[in-house]
């Protein structure tokens, strides 16, 4: 669960782009999976840096190591609680639609890396 000591960061709709953690003086920008950006700073450059940042990378793929081996997923929610994923289908209809709730911040996602060829 995000701490409550976190400051959440909205854009300009409402929309919350991730968190200010406090860090002595400064503060550090996170996004929504708890996961640091930079480096503590002052407040006007983390706030910027979430603005940056915005909700576009959860539309990437990730790894989620499973049962010894990485699956490929995609967000499907995310929460101050939890994040929701769900095996990358790359668009199929049908098939094995499997899904992961895991505990906000965790940590085991990671970045997938791009595909170069079609898989299967």
């Amino acid at each position: 669960m995000i701490p409550a000591s976190w400051i959440p960061h909205r854009r300009a709709d409402g929309e919350v782009v991730g968190y200010l953690r406090e860090a002595g003086d400064d503060f550090q920008p996170m996004d929504l999976l708890g996961r640091p950006l930079a480096e503590p700073g002052d407040w006007s450059a983390a706030e910027a840096l979430l603005d940056e940042h915005s909700l576009a990378w959860l539309m990437d793929a990730f790894l989620l190591a499973v049962d010894g081996a990485d699956e490929r997923v995609r967000v499907t929610e995310v929460t101050p609680e939890r994040v929701r994923v769900k095996r990358d289908d790359l668009g199929a209809i049908g098939g094995d639609a499997r899904f992961w709730e895991l505990p906000v911040p965790d940590g085991r996602l990671r970045p997938a890396p791009p595909l170069t060829e079609w898989p299967g």
